[in-house]
């Protein structure tokens, strides 16, 4: 099998695009691919597009009353620039246009990370195996909340921002340009960026390479600002309810096991009130499993697991899991479905650990490789049963967009939004 694994292919230039045009074909490609399947998922998002929750309650209505002002004007205590900057530029397409404009530069986002990891930055892992991480990657079970939403577009950019990290570091000026622009963009875009600075700093001492110091440069700036506002804005308050029960079902739950079986497996089991001691097990497993990637894994699979950790654990320090505020967080956090942005990361880094024992030769024992297989022939029933997303609630929008844009100026529209709110619109 290492016979196997070292004779694949290792990027796109080795297996026939070495050319120019040949790797912006492939790029094209694999957009079109990726962005189908995110299409499937959830059709509605392009065929009835409508404002999700804060797209529409911020990044819109503010950039629609208060123009540029709009991107200093932090929201749960932080700046969400390039949010700020999709609704600023939604207001270049009709009204009823906007939310698809927003759906789409969210689903763009999303894509970015593969592009990232199928690039020639990422030679070193081969590239068969990082063909199939990018597509479990796009199918990843539990995760409805971060599709096509602009709202939730910042996680999706502190992994490419991670990615380029991690990666080989490009030479060349144009690249050099784009990791500057993107991983000020991931800092100035909510606060997990913050978290990648201990991450560059490592490498930075690691591999000896300077060229982190213009990562550096890009990340500090933009994290010093992001740390004023997050000591001077408000946040709205949420109790928190933090328990040793609620964690294991939090860790155990929506983090183990619906990585594999998926949230639609987790809300049966959850209904079935038998959790608890199958949580507990998933959590054995699932900390065992990261562990020994901890300990015998390569360099950069230890650090992006210390990220993922550090994501989880700042999200759990005070989450908003619902839009209201007045629940108990960690009470709702534990509900299958609710919440799992806060869990993106630790998925992906439980995901990667086992694909890395997986596919690496084994150090002494084969026990490890074999425990690892056997997990990830769960997988595929999280990827299934999670497939296809509930369509959101169909509010009519398009209707409301054509009594808006035939309104006269100074009247004043209470739009409902997904999931349960309202946006207030005055008319110019």
């Amino acid at each position: 099998m290492n016979t196997a694994i070292n004779s694949l292919p290792t990027s796109w230039d080795a297996v026939g695009g070495a050319t120019r045009f040949g790797k912006i074909a492939f790029h094209a490609v694999i957009f079109f691919i990726a962005f189908l399947i995110l299409f499937l998922r959830r059709p509605d998002a392009i065929l009835n597009a409508q404002f999700y929750c804060e797209d529409g309650l911020y990044w819109y209505a503010d950039a629609y009353h208060f123009g540029w002002r709009c991107l200093l004007m932090p929201i749960s205590g932080y700046l969400s620039s390039l949010c700020r900057m999709i609704g600023m530029f939604s207001l270049l397409f009709p009204f009823g246009q906007a939310p698809l404009v927003m759906n789409l530069c969210a689903i763009v986002a999303g894509i970015l990370p593969i592009h990232i990891f199928l690039s020639s930055r990422f030679n070193s892992i081969p590239f068969n195996f990082r063909l199939l991480g990018s597509f479990l990657y796009l199918a990843l079970p539990n995760s409805f909340e971060l599709h096509a939403t602009t709202t939730n577009i910042r996680w999706h950019l502190a992994l490419a921002g991670c990615l380029i990290l991690l990666a080989s570091p490009k030479s060349g000026r144009v690249w050099q340009v784009f990791d500057f622009l993107l991983l000020a963009l991931v800092v100035l875009d909510g606060p997990l960026g913050i978290l990648l600075i201990p991450i560059a700093f490592a490498l930075r001492w690691l591999r000896k390479d300077r060229r982190y110091d213009l990562a550096l440069a890009a990340l500090i700036p933009g994290a010093l600002l992001q740390s004023f506002f997050l000591f001077v804005a408000p946040r709205r308050p949420a109790p928190n309810g933090a328990s040793i029960e609620r964690f294991i079902h939090i860790l155990g739950g929506q983090v183990f096991l619906s990585s594999l079986l998926g949230v639609r497996t987790l809300i049966q089991l959850f209904q079935a009130q038998s959790l608890f001691a199958i949580d507990i097990a998933a959590i054995l497993v699932g900390l065992a499993i990261l562990g020994y990637a901890l300990r015998r894994g390569p360099m950069e699979l230890k650090l992006f697991l210390v990220f993922a950790a550090a994501v989880f654990g700042l999200g759990l320090l005070h989450p908003l899991a619902t839009t209201d505020g007045n629940h108990v967080q960690w009470e709702q956090l534990q509900v299958p479905g609710c919440g799992n942005r806060y869990y993106f990361f630790p998925m992906l880094a439980f995901l990667v650990s086992l694909f890395w024992m997986v596919s690496t030769p084994p150090l002494s024992s084969k026990v490890p490789r074999y425990a690892a297989l056997a997990l990830l022939f769960f997988l595929p029933i999280g990827i299934v049963r999670d497939w296809q997303y509930r369509p959101f609630d169909d509010l009519h929008f398009h209707e409301i967009a054509a009594d808006f844009q035939r309104a006269p100026s100074g009247t004043q529209f209470v739009i409902p939004l997904n999931p349960g709110v309202t946006m207030q619109l005055t008319k110019r």
